[in-house]
Formats: C-alpha cells, structure tokens, sequence
C-alpha cells in the first residue's frame, strides 16, 4: 500500500513539472504548447493553408522534434541499465538548461525546441501509477478518466472507481498548481522563469527516492 502511495506522489509531483513546461510556453512562447501536438499540428495546416512559411518551418521541427523524443526513450529503455524515470529527469534538466540558454538570442520558435523533447520522454517514463494509465504533460484523457470514474462511483457506489477519481482529479490539480507557478513567476521573471523549474525537477526526484525506499523495504 505505501509503495502505491508513494507513487502516486511521485507521480503528482512529475505533474507539477509537466504543467509548469505547459505553462511556460503558451504565457511566453507565442502561445505554443510544447507538452502536445494536437493544437500544433492543426497549427501547421492553417500556416500552410494561409502560405506561412516561416511558421511551417518550425511546426515542422516540432514535430519531429517531438517524434525523436519517442524514439529516444524507446531506445534508451532498450540499450540503458537504469531507470528511464532518472534518465527523463536528466533530460528533462538538460532541456531547461538549454531553454534558459536559448532565451538569451531573443527567439521564442527556438527556445521551445527542448520541450518538445523532452516531454514525450517524461510522458512515456511516468505513464502509469497506481494502476491508471495518467499523462503528467497534458490533461485530456486525465479530464475523461476523472468524470466517468467519479459517474460510476455515484452510479454504482463503486468504492475502487472513487479511490481513482481521486487520483485523477489529484494529478489534475498538481498539473495546475504548476501551470499557475509558471504564470505567476514569468509575470516576475519573464522567459528567465524557466530556471524555476529546476526546483521543481529537484522535488519529483526526492519523491522518486522516496518511492525507491518503499519498495526496498517492501522487498526485503
């Protein structure tokens, strides 16, 4: 039970940065949202539809930015000994470092690239938790997931289905509490803001170990 619980903090926690990135970048980078590709692949049709070509250029990179982060972590998970959950959260640190670096050439279709690595990586690494397949980098199908297990709980009096409600609405809430720190601090800060997301990196690593503990103990 406490390594479950350990989890799903570890879990809420990856949430904060998840929803810290996505806030970062639609609030600084022209309204982008690094975390998916929905929005931005129907971006880049409209660009081309309406002969943008600058703008296609880089939805363009985005894409495949984002379609090499999947191919990263599926190698990585394949030729690496250790865990992919440390090796999103080094690259996750490597992607804000780059990020706070390009900020200083003034160019917000650069400055985004990392992200959009680097969040596929943290997507794949912390999809799961306690059971429940739950993104950490966007709300949709968290959204879909709170509504109809917290229906059947007032449908059915289903106690499992409220105990994953609960979740859900949770990692809902923590990928906001982030969304609103990047606000409030790019409103202070601006592009430079991204540099607080460390901490944030720093405080999902302390549950990582945290969850590392409770399975050593519950093992031995």
């Amino acid at each position: 039970m406490t390594i479950v619980k350990r989890q799903m903090e570890l879990h809420h926690a990856v949430s904060v940065i998840g929803g810290f990135l996505g806030g970062y970048t639609i609030f600084n980078h022209l309204e982008i949202f690094a975390n998916a590709q929905t929005g931005n692949l129907i971006k880049l049709v409209l660009s081309v539809c309406s002969l943008q070509l600058e703008s296609v250029g880089f939805l363009i990179s985005y894409f495949l930015l984002y379609i090499l982060g999947n191919a990263f972590y599926a190698v990585a998970r394949e030729k690496l000994k250790i865990s992919m959950k440390i090796v999103s959260f080094i690259a996750t640190s490597l992607g804000i470092v780059l990020v706070g670096l390009i900020n200083f050439m003034g160019n917000s279709y650069l400055s985004v690239m990392p992200i959009f690595f680097i969040a596929p990586i943290q997507w794949n690494a912390f999809k799961t938790a306690g059971g429940n397949s739950c993104s950490t980098i966007f709300s949709s199908n968290n959204v879909r997931q709170a509504v109809v297990l917290l229906t059947k709980y007032f449908m059915d009096k289903d106690k499992k289905a409220l105990k994953n409600a609960r979740f859900y609405w949770a990692t809902l809430l923590f990928f906001h509490i982030g969304v609103a720190a990047s606000c409030l601090l790019s409103l202070a800060f601006g592009v430079h803001s991204i540099w607080f997301c460390l901490i944030a990196v720093m405080i999902a690593v302390i549950y990582y170990y945290r969850y590392q503990e409770a399975k050593i103990k519950a093992f031995t």
